[in-house]
Parts: C-alpha cells; structure tokens; sequence
C-alpha cells in the first residue's frame, strides 16, 4: 500500500435504541494515517460487507460491489487528526449510501472492508478486513417469534397507545410527574400551581380555561446568520495551498486597493466554499509566502502600505484555528520572497525585499511556529525578489529575480539544509527575468517564461546532478508573458495566464511534456477570464486556478473567480462556484436551491443546494442539457425545481444576449434534471415571471432582441410536459420586470416597464380555469413602477418600494390590492424604512420582510430592512424598522429572498461597496411569547 496504512478502530454501536424495527444503520469509526501523518481534511471512501475470505459480498456502500471488488462510487467523510465516523447504512449521506439489510447477518461471519482515497494517492484498499461482532446482529432482532417477548424485555415506551384499551389507565397508575414530562415532549410545558407557561398564542383560552392568567408578553431577540458558502473577495498576490483535499486562499489586495487578512477554504468534490477563521490570523497583507505542511496552511511575511512583516501563523482546517508565529531574531521582515517544504516538514524561506525596499540574500527554516535556524550567508545568491524556488526532494535550488528595479539575475545556487551549505548552478542560457514560472519534475528544473529586457516565452531544464542546462523547445509554447502560474502534474508542466505585451490579461496557457520536448495549448472553451498574479494548486487531478487581476467583461478589474482543469481526456475547463448574479433562489421545504446566474461575462452551470436542518452544502449538478443562463425564472412544484427562459452572454467583441425558451426540471431527490418540451413554448425571453398554480407553471411576459416587449405568455404541466398558451388581452399591456403572484385561483401581474420602456401602469388578472384576463381597478393604485416588490398574503397583494415614473426617484410607499373587492388601499410614505427599490421581500404569514436595495439610481447598497404587519394600527398597517447587521454588508439588485417558516433566507449577490458576494445569509424577525401563570 503506497504511502498509506489505516488503523481501524472498529464498530461502536447501533445508532439508536432498539424500537419495532431495529434502524439499518452502523455506527463505525476508523483511523487514517497517510505516511506517518494522521490524515486531515475530506477523504472518500468506500464500503463492503464480505464473507470470511472477501470472496462474496453481503452490501456495499453504493450496491455495486460484487465478489468482494470496489465499489463504483464513495462516500465523502470529514477526518479530523486521522480519526473519522461515518453511519454506515444511512441514506442521508447521499445516493452512495444505502441502507444495509438485516438479512447480512444471517451469516455467521461478516466482515468490513474498506478503501480509501486522500485525493492524491488514488483508491487504496485498507487491510485487514475487520469483522463484525455481535452488534451488528441486533438488527435482526426485529425477526423475534410471536409471543417470545415478555414483560421484563419490554423497553420503556415500546407498548403504544394502540396497545393500551381507552380509560384502562387511572391518576394511580402514572408516576409523579409523569403528565408533565409528556406535555414537555411534546413541545409544551406541563407546570403545576404556582407555575408558567410561555406561549405564542397571545390569547391561549385552553390555558386560561385551565385557571391561567396572562401576564405579560416577552419579545426574543431578532438575528442575523451567516449561512456561508461564500468565496473570498476579489483580490491579487494572495496566497493558495492544496491540503490533500481542499484548496485555500488567504490575504492579498481587492480593488479598493485594500490590503486583507481574510480567506476561505475551496472542496472540489463538492464545488463548495467555507470561510475561514480570521481569530488569531495574521494582520492584514500581501506578497507574503504560503505552503502547506501535511494538511497545514503556514502564511510568513509579506507587506501592506505601512508596513513589512517578520510574522505569520499556521492556519489548520481541521479545527478552523490560527496559532501565531512569533516575531524572531532569526528572520527579519520580507515581502515577494520565496518558501519551499523539505522533507523534514521545515519551511525553508529566502530572499525577498525588506523594509526601505531593500533586497534580502538571507533566509531561514521554519518547524510551525519555531524558527530552526538561518541559512547561511556564505556562498549565498547575490539578494533579489519575485525569484523562483523548488525542492528536489534533498536541496532548494533558487533562480532568477530582481536585484533591484531594474537589474535581473540569470543565475541561482543550491541550499542544503542538512549541512547548511550554498552550492553555485552553473551559468544559465537564459535571459536575466524574475516572475517566470519554475517547477521540479522528480529529475530536473524546468523554468519559463518571465519579465527582463524584454517579455519571455522560452524554456529551459537543469539537472542538479549534473549541473546541466538544456534548452528546450518553444515550439508551440504560449506567447511571452510574466506573472503566470504553473503546476507539476507528475508528467507534464501546465502554464496558465500571465500578462503579455501592452500589459494584456492572458487566458491561455499549455501543457509541457519533457520526455517529448513537447508543447500542446490549453483548450480555449471554458478557460477562465484572462489574469496575472493569480494563484493555481494541483490537486492530483486537477489545476486550480483562482483570483488575480485581468480582465472582467470589457475592462480590467480585480478577480473572484476560477475555474479547474482536468487533463485527463484531452483536457477541459470547469468553473468554480462563485458569486452568482442572477441567480434563482427556491425554497423547497427543508433546503434552499440556488441556480443559474454568473459573474461578468462568466455563466455558471449546475447550482448550490443548503439542507437547513443539518446546515449542510451540497452541489446541484449540471446537465448538459440544461444551459445555463442568467435572467430565468425557478420556483417550485412541491417536488421539483423548475427553471425556464433567460439568457446568456458573449463578448465577440460585442455584447451579444442569447435569449432561451428551454427549460428544466430538477428533482432534488435524485440530484437529476429532465429538460422541459418546447413545442409550444412561449418565444425566447427573459425579465418575465412565472408563478405555480399547484398543478402548472404559468410564464407571461418578458424581454427579448431588438427591444421585444411580451404580452403573452404560457402555461406548463410537468405531468405532461407541455404547453398550453394563455391568450392575449388588448387590456393586458406587454411588460418587463414587472412582478407576479398567485392567489389561489388566480395570477396577478402588476407594473413594470411597457413598450419602448414606458413604465406599465395598470395590471390585471388571469384565471386559468376560465382561461381569460380582467382588468385590475386602478382606483387608489400606487403610482407607476419598476424595481419594487410584491408579495400574496392570502387575501392581499402588497406592493411596496421601488421607482416612480413621475419623478424617477426611489419610493417608501405602495399599496395593498384585494381581489375579492377589486380595491386598493394606500400604503403609506413610512419613515421607519428608507426609500429603495431592487430590494428583497418575503411574506412571514403575518409580515412582509423588505430587507437591502438601493436608495438612489446607482447609489449605495443598504444593509437594513423593515417589517409590515397590514393587520395592525386597526388594519392601517404598521412599520418595524430592522437594524443592519455588524457582519454582513448592504446588498442590492434584487437579492434573492425565500421564507422557511421561521427566517428569511437571503442569497445576496451585489453590493455597490464590494462587487459580487457568493454567501448566502438568514434574518429572523423577533418573536413574542407570553407568559401565563397558574395561579
């Protein structure tokens, strides 16, 4: 076993106590050790119960095992210093979990194999196979003879209510206490004289009914929660390790010119972002070195605009810690020098820029948070920056860099650490550069590329047994750049980006093969925006890139996005998850799915999906059938996501909208799309809306080419999978960006933009039964509008914010409309919440939440909100002001808002202050209980 060898622990225990059916679950731990290192991060494993020799199998993880082989598919587990825990049988892990039949243990010999991939190695099976002992038996249990149980085995609670003959039980047969802990497990609270009851019902009658006496009403707390999932900000020559299992990016610059001291944690198996701890990480700075040390993120050095630091930490992403490392004798303060990983897990840095901006030819080795001891001087490389360092496996060897601003270095030497020593390289046939790109193959240094005299594109080895340089061949090599990234594979070099000539963002890149001398270009489809001082990992499978500054639709701007690259298969380019405009949020009863939207001219496939019960991230995979697009329409049928129309974006060199009349369907149980028909499809379009009738989806209105307003629309039934149109109305103008909701019987549409992008004034109704349009009143309606929100109550559709036609200006008003008596009443000018529009709002079943937005026609993002119960103040309605959050920032252009019955769910993705966010972030409202006590 290469590198790798398992300590299994062994089963534990049954994960719940034995009821009428014994759970289809074993509880299992095991240890991990990868080389003589417990193993940290996210492992995938995979298991089977055998027999005895490991001939037959009796289950596995996936179904898929036969005769003892590997399962197809893994299950991925959280391992925290080598120790891990998995439920095996519990299909809430996903599809590669299924539940384990008790008929296994028929057998009189069952054992556990395992097998187990740290994301480097590759599938590894774990020997030996651990047999099972009497407590997985107990499963079978549920298989007892009728009438072979007693009284003395029954366990506490097993006779239910079934089992017990109406009035045989009397106040002498329970115990003291015993109806009080009953309501308690009930979820209500059981007190005897002398006692309170806290409820939310402000008029309890059964309380008051049993001798209770309301006292007084007590109101908790509202709150803000970050949910995650949420990429670091924008920002340049920052940081990025691989662990064994997740990438992290750390520190930089953003736009603002900032520098930061933040970061986050990237999983590549589930396409999910966490952020990082910043209690204890080192202050905020850039051109600072990171490395990764069996699992651990070490960060030294680096700069700000005031100061060089001779500081850092060790960030380990088991426990989500910093612990400092001290300021030491041994190392003065450095920015842009370089840091290597010996084989004795020291962190060996040189080099670098100290303060005044002098350039350093000292070094030292780094053991975690102690300095072991400085390199030496004598036979030192003359001082330098933006240099390139490898270890062999026994030595650095440091090349090239900038002696100053304007004098470059061709020339390098070996360190070993063993014997502190410097060895000079022999003289290169390279051009002095720095920002070139260096990796070691397992026999040689291969360097290209870099900034001198001139840009450069070519290419030279050095073998350090030999002291040799060869040059190699530029034959289809990218063109001459500085500031690339570059990864080792285990067969070939990748390069990618760089800035070129006339200081241009590159997004290509290409793959070096030594053993053929030969280059073969990076694929063009999907590759990332072009940029430079960005960061790219190699995972054992896959290039990472993210970050950097380069171009971003038509202009040049700091970068939060990147995408992965497989070589494999001629090799293909992947986006990562990222902050998402114009993406879909939909609430599907116990998860939220996001979907769709993109980043610049970037537009994501597939999607993210958060199970609020276990406050878990999970990815929506994409179809290849299903594009993705920004400006679509999602809600939910009761058991599927269905998404429609939209568009994407290209940039050739022109701004060009594809608009879509596709679709699809996405069930969340088996993580699977079916796209919608399209015979009789509404026209391609985007900016409509689309409500759920409890049978069928209606689409109306839109936008599309050549200024194309809609003023038709469609309805869709999945059982079917098709379209049935809904009929034009003369009275029913076509619009934009207007807002829709469903009643119940009927689909509401109100405001928005008409043709020739004249604000819509009056709105109408559908009933799809009777398949035809009514007019609205317009009576008391609010005044003309787009960017406002609208939300169904039950009896009212509420209208509020937005901006005005008349005066063009950002409005705190609205208006309620009732269908029943086709009448609107005024919502009130409040100063309780400021004036907005592309806010977020949700309806609680007693409140509308309006939260974000912005005040002005480019102006500022808010980062406050207000609740409207239309009940109170004797039906006029009543105005709460929500605070903005200590933590999370102003967002705006309609963030992304569902209610789960208890908090407002928001996926934000804007703000004027920082650019795009990917997090997603809850509120929930204050609520009151009432005390009620027994006399």
């Amino acid at each position: 076993m290469k590198n790798l060898f398992a300590l299994l622990v062994g089963i534990v225990s049954i994960v719940s106590a034995l009821h009428a059916q014994v759970p289809q679950i074993i509880n299992y731990q095991g240890r991990v050790v990868v080389g003589a290192v417990n193993f940290n991060g996210t492992g995938q494993f995979k298991f089977a119960l055998v027999n005895g020799d490991g001939s037959e199998t009796f289950w596995s993880n996936d179904g898929t095992s036969i005769a003892g082989s590997e399962p197809a598919s893994a299950v991925s587990i959280a391992v925290s210093k080598g120790l891990y825990s998995v439920l095996l049988g519990d299909t809430s892990l996903g599809a590669s979990m299924t539940p384990i039949p008790a008929s296994v243990f028929s057998n009189s010999d069952v054992r556990l194999r395992v097998w187990f991939n740290n994301g480097i190695n590759g599938s590894q099976l774990l020997a030996p196979d651990q047999r099972i002992a009497a407590v997985g038996y107990a499963m079978i249990a549920g298989n007892v003879a009728d009438g072979a149980i007693t009284a003395a085995k029954l366990a506490n609670g097993a006779v239910t209510a079934a089992s017990i003959a109406d009035g045989s039980i009397g106040a002498p047969q329970l115990g003291a206490g015993a109806a009080a802990a009953n309501l308690n497990a009930g979820g209500q609270s059981g007190v005897g004289s002398g006692g309170v009851v806290l409820s939310t019902n402000p008029d309890a009658t059964e309380l008051i009914n049993a001798g209770y006496v309301k006292l007084t009403g007590i109101e908790s707390a509202e709150r803000y929660r970050s949910l995650h999932n949420a990429p670091p900000g924008d920002r340049y020559t920052h940081t990025a390790v691989w662990t064994g299992s997740e990438m992290i990016v750390w520190g930089g610059v953003n736009s603002n010119g900032t520098y930061l001291n933040d970061g986050a944690r990237y999983n590549p198996v589930f396409d999910l972002w966490t952020p990082i701890s910043a209690k204890n990480a080192p202050s905020e700075r850039a051109g600072h070195s990171g490395v990764s040390v069996a699992g651990i993120m070490i960060v030294w050095g680096g700069s700000n605009s005031a100061t060089t630091f001779a500081d850092g930490g060790y960030y380990n992403p088991a426990s989500d810690e910093w612990t400092p490392i001290p300021v030491s004798p041994l190392m003065s303060a450095r920015a842009y020098h370089t840091a290597v990983v010996s084989s004795a897990n020291e962190v060996i840095i040189w080099g670098g820029i100290g303060p005044g901006n002098t350039p350093l030819n000292t070094g030292g080795r780094l053991y975690f948070t102690q300095w072991q001891a400085a390199t030496s001087l004598a036979g030192a490389p003359v001082a330098r920056y933006v240099h390139r360092a490898v270890w062999t496996g026994t030595e650095m060897i440091v090349w090239g860099g900038a002696e100053t601003g304007s004098v470059f270095r061709n020339d390098g030497a070996h360190y070993n650490p063993t014997t502190n020593t410097w060895t000079p390289m022999t003289a290169s046939p390279l051009a002095s550069r720095y920002a070139h790109v260096m990796v070691w193959s397992g026999s040689q240094v291969l360097v290209w590329g870099g900034l001198g005299a001139a840009y450069y594109g070519d290419c030279a080895s050095y073998a350090p047994g030999t002291k040799t340089w060869t040059l190699l061949s530029n034959a289809d090599a990218p063109s001459p750049r500085f500031y690339s990234t570059a990864v080792w594979t285990g067969s070939d070099m990748i390069v990618f980006g760089g800035q070129g000539s006339a200081n241009t963002p590159l997004n290509d890149g290409a793959r070096y093969d030594p053993t053929t001398n030969a280059w073969t270009a990076l694929p063009a489809a999907d590759s990332p925006t072009g940029r430079y001082v960005h960061t790219a990992v190699w995972t054992g499978e896959e290039m990472i890139v993210w970050g950097g500054y380069g171009r971003l639709n038509t202009g040049v701007a700091t970068l939060k996005d990147g995408a992965r690259f497989k070589p494999a298969g001629g090799g293909s380019w992947t986006p990562l998850a990222a902050a998402r405009g114009g993406a879909t949020t939909v609430w599907t009863g116990n998860e939220v799915l996001i979907w769709g939207g993109g980043y610049g001219s970037i537009v994501y496939p597939g999607g993210l999906r958060l199970d609020m019960t276990t406050n878990t991230w999970r990815r929506i995979s994409p179809d290849p059938a299903i594009a993705p697009r920004f400006g679509h329409t999602a809600l939910w049928s009761g058991s599927e996501m269905i998404v429609w129309g939209g568009f994407d974006i290209s940039y050739n060199p022109f701004t060009v909208y594809n608009y879509m009349n596709t679709g699809g369907r996405y069930n969340p149980a088996s993580d699977t799309w079916t796209t919608t028909d399209s015979t009789n499809a509404p026209t391609a379009r985007s900016s409509h809306t689309a409500v759920w009738t409890g049978s069928e989806m209606i689409v109306w209105g839109g936008y599309s080419t050549g200024n194309q307003f809609f003023g038709d629309g469609a309805r869709y039934d999945p059982a079917t999978d098709g379209w049935t149109p809904v009929p034009d109305d003369p009275a029913v103008s076509a619009r934009l960006s207007h807002k829709a909701v469903w009643t119940g019987s009927e689909m509401l549409i109100w405001g928005g933009y008409g043709s020739a992008f004249a604000y819509a004034i009056a709105g109408a109704r559908f009933d799809p039964v009777a398949g035809a349009w009514t007019a609205m009143s317009t009576t008391g309606a609010p005044a003309a509008r787009t960017y406002f929100s609208a939300v169904w109550t039950g009896s009212e559709m509420l209208v509020w914010g937005g901006v005005v036609e008349v005066t063009f200006d950002y409005v705190n008003n609205g208006g309620r409309y009732n269908p029943a008596s086709d009448t609107w009443t005024e919502i009130a000018p409040t100063p309780v919440v400021s004036r907005r529009g592309t806010h977020a709002a949700v309806w609680t079943g007693s409140e509308m939440i309006v939260w974000g937005g912005r005040s002005t026609a480019g102006g500022n993002s808010l980062g406050d909100g207000g609740r409207y119960d239309p009940t109170a103040g004797g039906g006029a309605g009543k105005w709460t002001a929500i605070p903005p959050s200590a933590t999370i920032g102003p967002r705006s252009d309609s963030p992304g808002a569902v209610w789960t019955g208890t908090e407002m769910i928001l996926h934000s993705p804007y703000s004027s202050e920082r650019g795009s966010y990917a997090d997603v972030f809850s509120y929930t409202p204050p609520k009151t209980l009432y005390l009620y006590l027994r006399p």
